[in-house]
């Protein structure tokens, strides 16, 4: 039994593609539970106007995770598409990435139902920092191993490099400075989506 789990390196990558994706459109469709039905004491159109009103902020957060797990989704699927063979650590490394990407509803809705309380969104950069990292270790170990058909230069992958280096530095600064600057934090988690989602040049693989 050790054997056929440590022996991992002729395992059909469609499986690991295919069940990445059933977790992708999962945690992607639980998002929406995270907008709060506005909880009025009657059906009055006026209180219920009011509610969706109050509802608009909470949208941000919403927004967020829905770009963050679709960026995650589009580089994972152009990572794994350059990929020859998997290894034991390749499916471990995965699992993990999975692992974040299944809690990223949970920590969107504290949002949903708290706002920006400091707690709320220490959870959520804390969510997205240990995303950011275990892509980047993920793509590292493909790159290592040397799994993939392409064989780039140091020099062709340095940008790629350097951009999914950006979240896993960029997340804790904002996570730390949530403690005393919460809101301002949402603002950085949506611009670091909206950094990724919007990228300046072509390029593969590029981290959440």
């Amino acid at each position: 039994m050790a054997n056929e789990i440590g022996d991992t390196a002729g395992m059909n990558k469609a499986r690991v593609e295919s069940f990445s994706d059933g977790v992708f459109a999962f945690a992607i469709t639980l998002l929406v539970l995270s907008i709060p039905i506005p909880d009025i004491k009657s059906a009055d159109d006026q209180l219920l106007t009011a509610g969706l009103l109050r509802v608009i902020p909470q949208l941000i957060p919403y927004v967020t995770s829905f770009a963050t797990i679709g960026i995650i989704w589009l580089n994972h699927h152009s990572m794994f598409h350059e990929v020859e063979k998997v290894k034991h650590t390749t499916l471990t490394l995965n699992l993990v990435l999975l692992l974040v990407v299944a809690f990223i509803p949970y920590s969107t809705g504290v949002i949903g139902r708290y706002g920006a309380l400091r707690s709320a969104v220490v959870l959520y950069g804390a969510t997205f920092t240990a995303g950011g990292l275990a892509f980047s270790a993920l793509w590292f170990d493909i790159r290592r191993n040397q799994l993939s058909r392409e064989r780039e230069d140091d020099a062709r992958i340095r940008p790629t490099t350097i951009r999914n280096l950006i979240g896993p530095v960029i997340y804790p600064l904002a996570t730390a400075l949530a403690f005393v600057a919460p809101k301002t934090s949402l603002g950085i988690f949506f611009g670091l989506a909206g950094f990724y989602y919007l990228p300046g040049l072509p390029r593969r693989n590029d981290g959440p």
